[in-house]
């Protein structure tokens, strides 16, 4: 996902959302990372947002992380079975879905 934002400028014009990502293993958070589709040509970086707070944080297993962005597992599904956590603007989560969809078929 990284490696294709300087190629995508209109994500960040469609998305316009900071993202930050809670991952944990059995239960326990071992990493954060935040997605920029909000200023610039977007970024992704370990840690949380650099410039105020995100819009939309999501808490989900490491697993469960690579099998969504992997296009293995659904995000709406993941939610609906308890598997992702969502806080703040639940709308942008359904537009970031979309972006991992396109990303599975790289």
């Amino acid at each position: 996902l990284g490696r294709r934002l300087p190629t995508a400028g209109d994500m960040v014009k469609k998305i316009k959302a900071v993202f930050l990502w809670k991952i944990t293993k059995d239960k326990k958070q071992v990493a954060q990372w935040t997605i920029d589709l909000k200023s610039g040509s977007g970024s992704v970086y370990k840690g949380t947002p650099k410039q105020g707070k995100a819009d939309t944080t999501i808490t989900i297993s490491d697993q469960d992380f690579v099998d969504l962005v992997t296009g293995k597992l659904n995000g709406q599904t993941a939610f609906f079975q308890g598997k992702l956590k969502i806080s703040g603007n639940l709308m942008l989560m359904t537009k970031l879905d979309g972006l991992f969809k396109e990303q599975a078929k790289l």
